[in-house]
């Protein structure tokens, strides 16, 4: 990321008056303390040398000490810390300083030597042991850092923070990794529900800004962005932090990262954001932690926190995801005059952001073919992104099947293209007619498919994806389930967030696997197997998006899940009929055949189902080619064969299916 700097790097005359002032000062003290000690006079209060108080915020060491005053830096705390810096920075002001408890073997500045400059600016050596002790104000804030902490604390050594120095020497500063400044984007860009707005702009009040905010909304709906637009409007950037890495950097006592963090925020100006703070054991402590200390902090998370667990609740702002209408209104003032509007904003939920940069990308493929972007262009866009994200846990399926090719009963056809029209006319429906209003839970569709193996329950999936201009993902559930605690549920979080906004249909095959039902709690085992029931049951009713589960026993499925799913599906054997239209649909008209293939016989003579079919088809075809022949009747029969002992299958007949 570019670092933050000033117009100019190079010290401003205004910082070089300021400097020189400074160390002019140190020097008058030290002589001054010089004749005082010669004459063994103890009084150094009543003999002040000169004040600090006509530098003003115009140099940036004298903004950061503004913004500092605003955390209780106080008079004495900016005095010590414009004389440490002068020390810093000046070779002649280390030196005067160092005539005053002279140390010429240890580094930094003493302790000691702070507390006498300080003595004759009329602040106490208590003023200075305070703003320098563990709890001390230059200490909490990160400005400075003890270099020898052993002894009493008159007798210890520190310095500036090194990022202090290098800021103000060479004006130019970059977020510490793993830190990022989050850029605001322009105002118009965000879309958020009504209200959450005005309650975040009263938490962003005047001061140091927010302590101990939460902010909780699923992954993609544009939190940090809306934090750093509000950050912005109110003179001040947003840095953010994954919550993982900064308890890494917690340490026992906390205190490093308090520090850093302050320091950071006041040098960015800046309000920090712990992002991704899902809960867990350590999640109250670091909290607490943040909290006592008044870092201007603003917490976010996909899941709202479980206030009950806090010593002290946390304000909590849930930003829920943008509905059709607004999703619309967006691709309207991104894409104006592309048609199909209100269909791409039913069919993708995506977030605002990940919407304008989609948007950007199909209007550059319309330049490039010279017309206005089309829905083609957003799906391909949209396409581009999520394949990366899926991927990693499921494999997408390429079918080139069509209606044409199904063989299923009518009942089963019916509800087919009911799941179709559902799916693309649902902004009409729920939005434009209201019907949203009266539905409890998503507007997601979710399907299961059951019955016996090779009935089509797969391949119907790929053919409802090719009509909705979806990608089918079928998901690995080997992969998807681990025996780790909580490792199931991240996974499926995984697939669910990358397919949330993207034109995904994913399939779960053989999904009684996963989705079984759940058992009488006898073991740590089953009562892990039902919290990750229980977390499928509440994450496919917030999927927007379609999926689709097989398995060959409905009866496995858990009784609670099949209720919420919109549509069930039987898909039985074929009957004779459907058999001998299996047979017939499976044969290519560019085949070479043999004689009359009697494929009513065969339908009436195996019981087998459409898979089984396609396979012995199959295996006909290449037992004929390899006797340079065509397809002949005892090249399938062979093959009907081959496929019952396949099976295990003693005999040939009977029903079959694998």
């Amino acid at each position: 990321m570019q670092a933050v700097e000033r117009e100019d790097a190079r010290p401003s005359l205004r910082e070089q008056q300021e400097l020189t002032e400074v160390t002019a000062l140190v020097h008058r003290i030290t002589a001054r303390h010089a004749q005082l000690s010669a004459a063994k006079s103890a009084d150094l209060h009543a003999t002040p040398v000169g004040s600090l108080s006509s530098l003003t915020g115009e140099t940036q060491l004298g903004q950061l000490v503004e913004r500092a005053a605003r955390c209780g830096l106080g008079v004495p705390g900016a005095d010590l810390l414009r004389i440490a810096l002068a020390a810093e920075r000046d070779v002649f002001c280390f030196r005067a300083l160092g005539q005053l408890a002279p140390d010429p073997v240890r580094p930094g500045i003493g302790v000691e030597a702070l507390a006498i400059v300080a003595a004759y600016l009329g602040h106490g050596t208590d003023a200075v042991l305070s703003a320098l002790s563990p709890e001390g104000v230059l200490r909490r804030l990160g400005l400075v850092e003890m270099v020898r902490a052993e002894g009493p604390l008159l007798a210890q050594r520190f310095a500036v923070a090194p990022r202090l120095v290098a800021w103000l020497a060479t004006g130019k500063l970059a977020a510490l990794y793993p830190m990022q400044l989050q850029l605001p984007p322009p105002i118009e860009q965000l879309t958020v529900a009504a209200g959450v707005r005005e309650r975040l702009v009263r938490h962003f009040g005047a001061g140091v800004g927010p302590v101990g905010l939460w902010l909780a909304g699923p992954r993609g709906v544009g939190k940090r962005s809306l934090l750093a637009a509000l950050a912005a409007a109110s003179g001040r950037r947003l840095i953010s932090i994954p919550y993982q890495r900064a308890l890494d950097k917690s340490g026992e006592s906390g205190a490093e990262l308090v520090a850093m963090l302050w320091r950071e925020a006041l040098l960015f100006d800046a309000i920090v954001c712990i992002q991704d703070a899902e809960s867990n054991g350590q999640l109250q402590v670091f909290y607490e932690l943040l909290r006592r200390a008044e870092v201007p902090t603003v917490f976010t998370s996909v899941t709202a926190p479980p206030l009950g667990e806090f010593d002290v609740a946390p304000p909590l702002v849930e930003m829920p995801e943008p509905g059709i209408a607004a999703r619309a209104a967006l691709w309207r003032s991104e894409l104006p005059g592309c048609e199909r509007i209100d269909e791409i904003a039913g069919q993708f939920r995506l977030s605002p952001g990940r919407l304008v940069r989609v948007a950007a990308a199909a209007r550059a493929a319309g330049r490039e073919a010279e017309h206005p972007p089309t829905v083609q262009n957003v799906v391909q866009a949209i396409s581009a992104e999520v394949s990366q994200k899926i991927a990693l846990l499921g494999t997408k399926i390429e079918d080139q099947q069509g209606w044409d090719d199904l063989v299923l009963p009518p009942d089963t056809l019916d509800a087919m293209r009911e799941i179709v029209s559902r799916a693309r006319w649902r902004f009409k429906v729920l939005t434009q007619w209201g019907f949203q209003r009266k539905l409890a839970k998503g507007v997601g569709l979710s399907a299961l498919f059951s019955g016996p193996p090779g009935t089509g329950k797969t391949m119907v999936a790929g053919i409802i994806a090719r009509e909705l201009g979806l990608e089918l993902y079928q998901i690995d559930l080997s992969r998807m389930v681990s025996k780790w605690v909580g490792e199931t549920e991240k996974n499926l979080s995984e697939v669910f967030d990358a397919a949330d906004w993207g034109n995904v249909l994913l399939l779960f095959d053989e999904a009684d696997s996963l989705f079984a039902k759940r058992t009488e709690v006898k073991s740590a085992n089953d009562r892990f197997s039902n919290l990750e029931t229980n977390y499928l049951l509440q994450r496919i009713e917030r999927f927007e998006g379609i999926s689709i589960l097989t398995t060959n026993l409905e009866g496995s499925i858990d009784p609670a899940f099949r209720r919420r799913l919109t549509f069930r599906v039987h898909f039985p054997m074929p009957d004779v009929g459907e058999r001998e239209l299996l047979w017939r649909r499976m044969l290519p008209k560019e085949a070479e055949v043999e004689g009359d293939l009697q494929f009513r016989k065969m339908a009436e003579k195996y019981e087998l189902s459409g898979g089984n079919i396609r396979n012995a088809m199959l295996r006909a075809a290449f037992l004929a080619a390899g006797e340079r022949r065509a397809i002949a009747m005892k090249h399938i029969e062979r093959a009907v064969v081959l496929e019952y002992q396949d099976a295990g299958m003693i005999s040939v007949g009977g029903r079959l299916h694998s």
